[in-house]
């Protein structure tokens, strides 16, 4: 584990260092917090595999890396109040290429520290909230739990160090993750059951290291990802983008459960 965690840590200063992975227009923290920023990112890379192997040995992600890991994450937010990788609330949708940029609530730069705790909770409630959901709806579709309380606290965990909407990119992932590794699994393995905190985890990874090309990602001139997260109706679609995602998820699950394998 020590060596994997060594790997991660790695692939992140090299991605954020030397890619530059974490750049954007609206967030340019200052040297200090630049720095600040990375260290947070480490600890819950840590966190994360910490995680994750007691999910793989156990099947259970604990509270106490949960918990206190959320604690810290709002904590240093509020406390730094500049190791956001995005504000709380940005809209693109008014800006006007080299004349005008995206929207950002004045209060925002005034009232720093009260912004690291906004975008944080945010973010907790967020990740938390929507693994909630999607707790319910996959217990209803499968008539027993695909995900379990941990995988809401890791959510929660991973949203208190990065924001509502970075945490919103990773939940749409992880069900491919979970897909990929998953029937894999099953195929080379012949394992029935693998746990979904693992790729959850993942999937918070791959923000990590691949935020800058997720946010700016703009298939044509008038359509871009972060146009969707600036008003309420690109948030609504974004809502039935999760849903069809979780709802294609649920349908494969459904066929993987057919291969025979070994089970937990």
């Amino acid at each position: 584990m020590e060596l994997g965690t060594g790997l991660l840590f790695a692939a992140y200063i090299v991605a954020v260092g030397k890619l530059g992975a974490q750049r954007t227009p609206e967030v340019t923290p200052d040297l200090l917090w630049k720095y600040g920023r990375l260290a947070s990112h480490l600890v819950l890379i840590w966190l994360l595999v910490a995680a994750t192997g007691t999910d793989f040995r156990e099947y259970i992600i604990p509270d106490w890396i949960t918990i206190p890991g959320m604690i810290l994450g709002v904590g240093l937010a509020f406390g730094s109040g500049d190791v956001q990788i995005i504000h709380l609330w940005v809209d693109w949708n008014h800006s006007i290429p080299q004349l005008r940029g995206p929207f950002i609530p004045e209060w925002i730069q005034h009232h720093r520290h009260w912004h690291g705790l906004a975008w944080s909770v945010a973010g907790l409630v967020a990740g938390g909230g929507l693994t909630w959901i999607a707790r319910i709806i996959s217990s209803i579709f499968l008539s027993q739990e695909a995900l379990g309380f941990g995988d809401v606290t890791l959510m929660a965990m991973a949203g208190s160090f990065l924001g509502w909407q970075p945490i919103v990119f990773a939940f749409l992932l992880a069900p491919f993750c979970a897909i990929l590794v998953g029937v894999s699994a099953k195929l080379l393995f012949n394992t029935a059951y693998v746990p979904y905190g693992p790729y959850l985890s993942a999937a918070v990874f791959l923000v990590l290291v691949g935020w800058q090309w997720l946010w700016l990602f703009q298939p044509t001139e008038t359509i871009s990802v972060r146009h969707f997260f600036g008003d309420w109706q690109g948030l609504l679609i974004l809502a039935g983008i999760a849903v069809a995602a979780l709802c294609l998820l649920l349908g494969l699950l459904r066929l993987y459960r057919l291969i025979p394998g070994k089970r937990r």
